[in-house]
């Protein structure tokens, strides 16, 4: 079979990467290096050259416009496109895990996502402050706390006397307990939440490990 077309636009080094054999391995790239279209290419040789099934392919980027890209390019370069595969970004990726699986963290199917305007408006409420500015850090450092895998309890246990972090600890507990009231989540949780179902539930987990053998980000 004849996969020349996979490999001579490229460079040795993009070629490497491409047909590497690994199954494990990082590529360091800088900025106008062709990462996309090593991506792409690479996803095309793991179909075409190792008849990876596409139902075992994840490709996952950051930007909306970035995975639309990684679509258009695989049509061109594969016939069947990208049906089958994931092709998404991680946000995209963790709405549809919670969508399917977040009961086990009792949030519904249908929960909604709350934009940074809906969230300072429920930090005011949580708070019982009309000040923007005062909500603005809360929803910072939330939002910081929340990244570090830190849940209200987690995060006051570790104020060690600061008295804002200690206010910005207890608006968070009533935040939470907002949240799941609404059955809503925001970006932050878009994350954090398929996180905790990976790690906490072990069927969970063994469903999205099952399928998917090449994960490409």
């Amino acid at each position: 079979m004849d996969v020349s077309y996979l490999l001579d636009s490229l460079n040795d080094k993009q070629r490497e990467a491409v047909a590497a054999s690994r199954t494990n391995m990082l590529v360091l790239a800088g900025a106008g290096s062709g990462k996309t279209r090593v991506l792409v290419h690479r996803i095309a040789w793991l179909q075409s050259v190792e008849n990876c099934s596409p139902y075992s392919i994840m490709a996952v980027t950051f930007t909306n416009k970035a995975a639309a890209e990684m679509r258009e390019r695989l049509a061109a370069l594969i016939p069947s496109g990208t049906r089958g595969m994931w092709v998404c970004t991680f946000h995209a990726m963790c709405v549809r895990m919670l969508r399917e699986d977040g009961a086990a963290l009792n949030l519904k199917p249908n929960f909604s996502i709350l934009d940074s305007d809906d969230v300072l408006s429920l930090l005011k409420d949580c708070g019982g402050t009309t000040d923007a500015a005062v909500a603005r850090q809360w929803q910072w450092q939330i939002s910081l706390w929340k990244n570090q895998g830190l849940n209200a309890a987690t995060a006051l246990a570790q104020t060690s006397g600061d008295e804002g972090h200690r206010s910005a600890a207890m608006v968070m507990q009533r935040y939470e307990e907002r949240l799941l009231a609404y059955q809503s989540v925001d970006f932050d949780d878009l994350i954090g939440l398929p996180l905790k179902l990976l790690q906490n539930h072990t069927d969970v987990r063994a469903k999205w490990q099952q399928p998917l053998a090449y994960v490409l980000v």
